[in-house]
């Protein structure tokens, strides 16, 4: 039956795509379809509903983990950690044209993320037209596809903008080419979508282990708090952060170093993570090079892994080399350790570290593109987190989509921004962080905890895709200023040399220029694209 809703789903798709192209004959659409069931007669029970949702779920992670294009690779290239490497310039180019501001509409990025984000939208809206809610598991279905479009939506507005269109069911042909949401509306849906999902969504802790991939009403309050955040309505959030904090559903692991690793996944800090699996058995000859299908593991750690042909025996440190496409660059490393803050400074590993643990290299080291003496233990791709026969092409770490420091670190600033500021308490969620990784107490009082809110971010976020969208929503709601966010951007140049200035139209990833070709009715984003 789950081979049935799939290949339901991917009909709609390709339907969908051929109508802006090419007409078809009403004989078409009443051929019988064969080998799958229609959509109308599936969802009748609890089972086919949640098959059904679980196709949107996949979505969603082959969005975060693809071939090469997701929301992630688009945050971290833009921000000031990594750098687009690589076995030498040009070998990544859709990566280093992001890292240094080189972009325009028809960028791979734009493309690959705008189409994939609607395949998921799409994915929820077939399961929310064709599922009458007449159980209790079909009702959380409904908060499970209602809380998945939220977050394909927060992602699409946030790396697009709010002129992009508002889609909350199927098509018809006729219907294709939509116009631009109007202001507002895409939040709006987003807000929606989540307080429905959360009247109809369970604890996590009511979940059976087997189970915990599926949303919880702590995911959709958090990713609701967060949607408030995003647009300044500091209030609002507040009162979503305190249901997750207050809910004893989540805490703190004691080790920051095994947060991404496989024996924490669905553990007490994750409140919604995006599955993958080690146990496919992929080989070269049967992987996903090309985007006729799904991968289930999570190639980010393949691309961004150390290359290949410059390092060797990274079994001692165990980790296994990969294609290079991120290294580190030193500011993480600089901000820990002015800090003093060790724990989190182990993000990346140091040349004198790795060197003495036994790495080596394999070309002389001025010779690795995008390398500056650093190399990531955080999300980095462990021996002990895939399978054979090729270990590079089995890595099953989840992404952690929503974890708790997060919501913490992001209800201490919307008790700070509210109405009527509790710093008290702002400070408490702050140092409930701070003290995982040793670290004092902070006494900083009033407005200036903003500052130090930034900086836990920075460092308790590392790598994480949260430091780009960060200052773009500081800049937004006036926290940092135009000069300090292209300063911030501007000041690893002395290592990304080719980079070039920031300017305002890179805050928005452009519409794609396939959808401006196609859809009259759309607009691109910022004048300057």
């Amino acid at each position: 039956m789950k081979k049935s809703i799939l290949k339901i789903s991917f009909l709609l798709v390709i339907i969908a795509a051929l109508g802006f192209i090419i007409s078809c004959s009403e004989e078409f659409y009443e051929n019988e379809l064969r080998g799958a069931e229609v959509a109308d007669n599936f969802y009748r029970t609890d089972d086919e509903a949640l098959q059904g949702v679980l196709a949107a779920y996949m979505t969603l992670g082959s969005s975060y983990a693809f071939i090469w294009e997701t929301p992630w690779t688009y945050r971290s290239l833009m921000g000031d950690e990594m750098a687009a490497g690589g076995l030498a310039r040009g070998s990544i180019a859709q990566y280093e044209i992001i890292n240094e501001y080189n972009f325009d509409a028809n960028n791979d990025h734009s493309s690959k993320i705008f189409s994939n984000m609607y395949n998921g939208i799409n994915r929820t809206n077939v399961v929310l037209d064709n599922m009458v809610v007449d159980t209790p598991g079909k009702a959380i279905v409904s908060g499970e596809a209602k809380f998945l479009r939220a977050a394909n939506y927060f992602d699409l507005v946030t790396l697009f903008g709010e002129k992009i269109p508002l889609v909350t069911k199927i098509l018809s042909t006729e219907e294709f080419q939509q116009s631009p949401a109007e202001v507002g509306a895409i939040w709006s849906q987003i807000e929606k979508d989540l307080t429905e999902a959360i009247a109809a969504l369970p604890l996590k802790s009511a979940f059976v282990p087997a189970m915990k991939f599926r949303a919880n009403k702590g995911a959709a309050q958090a990713l609701l708090g967060k949607a408030y955040l995003y647009q300044q309505k500091y209030d609002l959030a507040a009162t979503q952060f305190e249901a997750v904090i207050n809910s004893g559903q989540f805490n703190l692991i004691s080790d920051y170093s095994r947060l991404w690793r496989k024996e924490q996944e669905f553990g007490a800090e994750s409140l919604f993570e995006l599955s993958y699996t080690d146990a496919k058995g992929n080989n070269l000859g049967g992987y996903n090079w090309g985007e006729s299908k799904f991968n289930t593991d999570n190639v980010l750690m393949l691309q961004f892994a150390p290359r290949i042909e410059n390092f060797d025996n990274m079994g001692t440190i165990g980790q296994e080399p990969g294609f290079g496409a991120g290294y580190p660059l030193s500011t993480i490393f600089d901000a820990a350790t002015e800090a003093g803050d060790d724990i989190r400074r182990k993000a990346v590993m140091t040349e004198e570290e790795f060197l003495g643990d036994g790495v080596t290299f394999k070309v002389p080291r001025e010779n690795i593109y995008g390398y500056f003496g650093l190399i990531r233990t955080k999300l980095a791709q462990f021996l002990d987190e895939a399978q054979g026969p090729i270990i590079t092409l089995n890595n099953g770490t989840n992404w952690r989509y929503l974890r708790y420091a997060d919501v913490l670190l992001m209800a201490a600033e919307a008790q700070v921004l509210k109405n009527g500021p509790d710093f008290s308490k702002a400070q408490g969620y702050i140092n409930q962080v701070r003290s995982r990784v040793e670290l004092d107490d902070i006494t900083t009082a009033g407005p200036e905890l903003m500052e130090v809110i930034i900086k836990e971010r920075q460092l308790e976020l590392s790598f994480e895709g949260a430091r780009f969208p960060d200052l773009i929503r500081w800049n937004a709601a006036g926290i940092i200023s135009e000069s300090e966010l292209t300063n911030i951007l501007g000041s690893v140049t002395g290592e990304l040399t080719e980079r070039k200035a920031f300017e305002d139209k890179h805050k928005l990833l452009p519409i794609p220029q396939l959808e401006l070709n196609t859809n009259p009715n759309i607009e691109q984003n910022h004048p300057d694209w």
